[in-house]
């Protein structure tokens, strides 16, 4: 990699030179776009520039795609640094805080070696699963797993858990033990059937608390929640004998009084229930309360001459109305708390079934990553011995987004720096560090387990555990420990100056809770230059027809999400410029988040799709939900079933036969009866032909054959369904033919073993939103978490946080127990205990709904849009907890008119960037400095991803089904290929009897005809004089190629055939295929991309030399010299992505 490649580290100051700094441990805290990155990554470099093992430094994350990057960034600049020229070099190492002396530069040259020389390739950069997985393999007995283990997939944890629970239910079924198939029903009733099995996995992952509870858990959760024993209605009677008989005649006196209709009935109620015995006294308690109480629970207004009657009455009716709801509360309460014993009964039963059937696979799931990990380090005795070895390897920890570590994730880096803060011992306490990163604010993953209140307590746990080893000042400085440095980052590198002044405008205004602020909020301050924009859409409001095929979706939610694909295509044909940064907008530079994934998200991709704006998808989708993915299993079920209709005409109205609905309707039976039967009757032979071939096929094709017989055979099944479906349906196929390729390995390859196999589970496809792609992406604010974008629209922000709730919550039922999981309490059911932790619930869950808006509008770096739909329930006002109600609110207090648009811009609004290539004025009288000269340095700007050649241009044109004849070529094309890679080492006169060897053997040729034909014409090219170079000594096979364009995108493959001279350098490429170009005009224009790849990386390696490139196709075989003006041609081909 070329020295010049990337940009000079910017150059860090205050807390972030501090923070960087390997002399102290430092817990910082990094609001949104402060460069936290950018400072962890300074620590590694620095401490490798001291002299640290790369093996000694281990840094946590919290997603694979945050470790990925934080790897990228830092290889990048090590490499970077092998070749750097000394005066770039020099401000990199000034930059960072050391001093650019030759020593240090030397020594920076040589960290990518040894780095890349370090044990496992490289630097230690995991997430905390991927570390838990690692030490385990290293201890698997002591950690009481089975060498060998294997972490389940998505969809082996959804087939392993249904099938727990089928063992479990025919079990049962089978012992005459009615209790949990009735409880299981019970949860399903109240749940719905994903719910009862979500509450059930919830279980699985609680065994050890589950394991704490009595034998007998309905009399324990009883005392629990502060439950009577025994039968409920017992314990109403004893409570209707506590009510003041007085108080009830008193209230019958008044309404006897009054002499209407209505007080002579509730008198007559009031007299009945006094009089009643005390079991028929309980039975009718809901008689008493409705004479005091309204339907809804609340009190009855009292009439003037009820008031006359009895001055005292509203507060003698408050009071029994208030004694007999907590009477009937019992009784919700009673059945609440037996339904969830039985519940949690059953769920244990579940968890220990899953966890036997986990050790008969041998395997884990993530949740047994962290948890075994963490009794393996705190078991007494073995625990101790692994954390010496792990202390002999590891003398610094990095721990990144530590606001989305969990409590039991917190136990694993205590064991792991807990030797960091003991007196001298192996190690100087002054030379092992810890250096944690993270902000409360973006803490958003409270449904796994993460808290402020864990940041908080590992900070402080920390803290005095460093004051403690700090020491006095009379102490030795050997036996001193490092200080523990507290510092914060509030200067943003991304956002502009009013998107900032929103922000915490809005934080204010979201009122209490809040964020859950466990420090004072400090104010943002923006580094980045230019203007910037929040704009409030006046919300949709709902009213439209019903009648349309979408009226099943909320008619406001339809409009929002047109309106919003109109925005986009009017700002981006409009060129809508981008003040901050001096260039018009680009669609990848817009990013539509969502709070919730549902219906919303794939209107609005829909909508921008048919507006024609380049649009990559939601972020993550189920496998068996995209369109593509239901028109192939649509097929797989016809075949399997030519009598299931509603497949068949599924099948018939996709793209891949293309009826219309009116076709479907027409061709169908007009009385009952089969619908296939009708077709075959009605239909002719050509139009039936596509449905008979499938059906030909079913009995004899494995589940990958049968699908890539559609999509690439004669019915060309990929090219319809991409052309209805577009681009976004090219990955859930493909996805589809991976998930047939891996049931084919495990199982027997039948497609009704396929279907049932793939029915069972799931799997979710997840994009990788941070690579480079000219689309507008669409995402949850949970997703888009460590990304950002000029321009973000908050597309659902009037969604209101306690209209859905989540149906689970962990519950502590006293100090110091494990939380188990329990599904929510309705209303009446809540009470004494249950309602004091349901609250706590509800503010912890209201807070997290307020950072999540905080992490949802820092995204933006220039512009900000926030809109929303409203219900007919909502009457055009959005709820007072939503993010739209607190952005008005917002916008009020910053000054902004309530009336009309509703745009902010800024208490000091500033002057737009100069448009890019637009020269920068200049006095002829006095030296004028450049812009960088009066602003910070600016962020690191993100490496590039590379370019694989090989992946350039797919082949969009399918082959089809191969035939014997092309069969034969085919293997004998593969048989070409072996013989030009293992030939060239060999001594030329040994070459002809070796491959004969070779192909009698290993290939398979029993023929000693054809392979004499072979060895002919594999020779015939290699020793041809003008090639024989290229198959000598002196060149190089598959040798891998690397380099950076001068538009920046780095291009790394690997081509078969290298030579190295002195005046050129040539390279050749094999190609093994069914399909050999006759002439150079017949060659894939994407075989002439990938070479014009590699030719235009080799220019750059080697400027000075001329570039000769050949494909070679071993089908043939047959040689092409590549002319350099058709590979000029061919270099803009390939499109470079831009970096985001």
């Amino acid at each position: 990699m070329a020295g010049t490649e990337l940009a000079t580290l910017p150059r860090l100051k205050g807390a972030q030179a501090a923070a960087s700094d390997p002399h102290a441990h430092v817990w910082l805290s990094a609001s949104a776009g402060t460069g936290k990155t950018q400072v962890l990554a300074a620590r590694v470099f620095r401490l490798l520039l001291r002299g640290t093992d790369p093996s000694a430094i281990l840094c946590l994350t919290f997603t694979k795609a945050g470790a990925a990057e934080m790897a990228q960034r830092i290889n990048n600049r090590l490499a970077a640094w092998v070749r750097m020229p000394a005066p770039q070099l020099y401000a990199d190492l000034e930059a960072l805080g050391e001093k650019g002396t030759p020593d240090l530069q030397a020594r920076a040259r040589t960290l990518f070696a040894g780095v890349l020389d370090a044990p496992g390739g490289g630097l230690r950069i995991q997430t905390i699963h991927g570390f838990c997985q690692s030490l385990l393999a290293a201890f698997p007995v002591e950690a009481g797993l089975t060498p060998g283990f294997r972490p389940l997939e998505a969809r082996e944890e959804a087939v392993l858990a249904r099938e727990t629970l089928a063992t479990l239910l025919t079990d049962a079924e089978r012992e005459g033990r009615e209790r949990p198939i009735e409880t299981i029903g019970a949860l399903s009733l109240r749940l719905g059937e994903g719910g009862a099995e979500s509450f059930l996995l919830a279980c699985a992952r609680s065994l050890h608390a589950l394991e704490a509870l009595p034998i007998g858990i309905g009399p324990w959760l009883r005392r629990a929640l502060d439950l009577p024993q025994g039968d409920i209605g017992e314990a109403l009677a004893e409570g209707c004998d506590c009510i003041d008989t007085d108080l009830v005649e008193r209230l019958a006196a008044a309404n006897t009084a009054w002499g209407a209709a209505t007080g002579v009935g509730h008198a007559y109620t009031l007299h009945r229930w006094l009089a009643a015995a005390p079991a028929e006294r309980a039975a009718t308690l809901g008689d008493l309360a409705g004479v005091v109480l309204t339907g809804k629970n609340e009190p009855r207004k009292a009439s003037k001459k009820l008031i006359d009657a009895e001055p005292d009455y509203a507060e003698l009716a408050v009071a029994l109305g208030q004694h007999c709801l907590d009477l009937l509360s019992l009784t919700a309460r009673a059945a609440y708390a037996d339904l969830l014993a039985d519940a949690l009964e059953v769920g244990r039963d579940y968890a220990r079934a899953y966890a036997a059937a986990k050790r008969r696979t041998g395997a884990v799931d993530f949740d047994d990553l962290i948890g075994v990990t963490v009794r393996l380090l705190e078991q007494p005795g073995i625990g101790e011995w692994v954390r010496y070895k792990l202390d002999q390897g590891t003398e610094h920890v990095l721990i990144d987004e530590a606001q989305d570590t969990n409590l039991n994730q917190w136990r694993i880096v205590t064991a792991l720096a807990g030797e960091f803060f003991v007196g001298r011992g192996v190690h100087a306490p002054s030379t092992r560090t810890l250096f944690t990163v993270g902000d409360f604010k973006q803490a958003i993953f409270g449904f796994q387990g993460t808290d402020p209140i864990n940041f908080r307590w590992a900070e402080g746990h920390f803290a005095g555990r460093a004051a403690e080893v700090e020491g006095a000042d009379d102490w030795p400085e050997e036996e001193r420990g490092l200080p523990f440095q507290r510092l914060s980052l509030t200067h943003s590198f991304r956002s502009t100056r009013p998107i900032l002044e929103f922000v915490d405008a809005a934080v204010a205004a979201a009122g209490e809770p809040g964020l859950g602020a466990i420090d004072a909020m400090q104010a943002h301050a923006s580094e980045v230059p230019g203007p910037g924009t929040v704009e409030l859409w006046p919300p949709v409001i709902a009213g439209g027809s019903e009648t349309d095929e979408e009226a099943w979706i909320d008619d406001a939610v339809r409009a929002q999400a047109v309106r919003i694909a109109r925005a986009v295509r009017d700002w981006l044909n409009g060129g809508l410029m981008l003040e901050s940064k001096g260039r018009a907008l680009r669609p990848e530079d817009v990013m539509i988040l969502v709070k919730r994934r549902g219906d919303l998200a794939s209107l609005i991709v829909a909508r921008l799709y048919a507006e024609g704006v380049p649009v990559a998808g939601v972020d993550r989708l189920r496998l068996n939900a995209p369109l593509a993915v239901q028109d192939l299993l649509a097929a797989v079920r016809f075949v399997l079933q030519p009598e299931d209709d509603l497949s068949l005409a599924a099948l018939l109205v996709s793209p891949l036969i293309g009826w219309t609905q009116d076709e479907l309707m027409h061709a169908a039976p007009r009385e009952h009866g089969s619908l296939w039967r009708h077709l075959t009757q009605t239909l002719s032979e050509e139009r039936l032909a596509p449905l008979r071939a499938m059906l030909s096929r079913a009995d004899i094709a494995t589940p990958y054959q049968f699908l890539e017989e559609i999509l690439s055979g004669p019915l060309d099944g990929r090219r319809r369904l991409l052309r209805r479906l577009g681009a976004e349906a090219r990955d859930p196929i493909e996805e589809l033919l991976n998930a047939a390729l891996a049931f084919e390995t495990t199982s027997t390859p039948s497609l009704q073993r396929f279907l049932d196999w793939f029915d069972r589970g799931d799997v979710e496809i997840v994009r990788d939103p941070s690579a480079p792609l000219d689309a507008v992406r669409v995402m949850t604010a949970h997703g888009a978490k460590g990304l950002q974008a000029p321009l973000v629209i908050l597309a659902d922000a009037t969604v209101d946080p306690t209209a859905a709730p989540r149906a689970l919550v962990r519950w502590v039922p006293e100090p110091g127990a494990q939380p188990i999981p329990i599904f929510r309490p309705r209303s009446g059911e809540r009470g004494g205990p249950l309602d004091v932790a349901i609250g706590e619930v509800e503010r912890r869950e209201l807070e997290e709904h307020w950072r999540l808006f905080y992490v949802a509008a820092t995204r933006a770096e220039e512009r900000l849009v926030i809109g929303g739909a409203l219900g007919p329930r909502a009457q055009g006002e959005p709820p007072v907890a939503s993010w739209y109600a607190a952005a008005a609110r917002a916008l009020t207090e910053l000054g902004v008119p309530d009336e009309g648009p509703r745009v902010f811009s800024g208490s000091d609004p500033q002057p737009p960037v100069k448009p890019r290539g637009a020269a920068p004025a200049r006095s002829p009288e006095r030296v004028v400095l450049p812009d960088w000269a009066h602003v910070p340095a600016p962020p690191e700007s993100r490496p590039s991803r590379p370019l694989t050649p090989s992946a350039l241009g797919e082949d969009e044109v399918s082959d089809p089904p191969p035939g014997p004849a092309m069969r034969a070529a085919a293997e004998r094309g593969r048989l070409f290929h072996a013989l030009f890679e293992r030939l060239p080492p060999v001594e030329p006169q040994h070459r002809a009897g070796c491959a004969d060897r070779w192909l009698a053997t290993a290939g398979g040729v029993a023929d000693a005809a054809e392979r004499q034909r072979i060895v002919a014409g594999v020779l015939a090219v290699i020793e041809n004089p003008a090639y024989a170079p290229l198959f000598g000594p002196d060149s190089l096979a598959e040798a891998p190629i690397a380099a950076t364009l001068a538009n920046g995108m780095v291009v790394s493959g690997t081509v078969d055939r290298l030579l190295i001279a002195p005046d050129a350098i040539r390279l050749v490429d094999f190609k093994t295929g069914r399909r050999v170009p006759d002439t150079l005009d017949d060659i894939p224009p994407y075989h002439l991309d990938q070479m014009a790849a590699y030719v235009a990386a080799l220019r750059v390696i080697f400027p000075d030399r001329t570039i000769e490139a050949a494909l070679l196709y071993t089908g043939g075989p047959r040689l092409f010299e590549l002319p350099a003006d058709t590979l000029a041609a061919h270099k803009p081909r390939f499109r470079l992505p831009e970096q985001s």
